[in-house]
């Protein structure tokens, strides 16, 4: 991230461009509570487009939107909702995401870096493989786990079919 401390030097000297601020951070706000993300006051300061509008260059919308997507909450978020809507593509480059890197790390941190990893897996939803698809009910595969003999497969059996998280 970078420092803001010039940007904010101005907004408290400037009551003008205080209001303007005060009003943009609140749209950002709000645009992100209508996408299911809580943002905080503190990440509008990541937003170019609205340290500039503060200024008083007025709104580009699209620059606006794009940078507000562009924010880690708000990724994140619309990435959980592609993976759950079922997007293969989203979930294969999350699942690129999660591991790049990975081959890199100090043998010394790869416990620590394995557990992150796992970690984001699971808030993105993708820590499990997606569930088979066959025609079976819920009621037959769960008759169907009763003769499996070892608790080890019977547990993978029923992840495998989505029967457990």
């Amino acid at each position: 991230m970078t420092d803001h401390a010039n940007f904010l030097s101005i907004v408290e000297h400037s009551e003008t461009v205080a209001a303007r601020w005060a009003e943009l951070v609140q749209k950002a706000v709000t645009d992100a509570r209508e996408r299911g993300v809580t943002l905080e006051p503190a990440d509008c300061l990541d937003i170019r487009e609205l340290r500039l509008a503060a200024m008083g260059n007025p709104l580009d919308e699209d620059n606006y939107q794009s940078e507000l997507m562009g924010l880690p909450a708000l990724s994140d978020a619309a990435m959980r909702k592609a993976i759950k809507e079922g997007d293969q593509e989203a979930r294969a480059a999350a699942v690129a995401d999660i591991n790049r890197g990975k081959d890199t790390v100090h043998p010394d941190r790869q416990v620590n870096d394995a557990a992150r990893r796992i970690s984001r897996a699971r808030e993105l939803g993708i820590a499990t493989p997606p569930p088979e698809q066959d025609s079976r009910s819920r009621s037959e595969r769960l008759e169907a786990l009763k003769g499996i003999a070892s608790p080890a497969e019977r547990l993978a059996t029923a992840r495998r079919w989505g029967l457990v998280a």
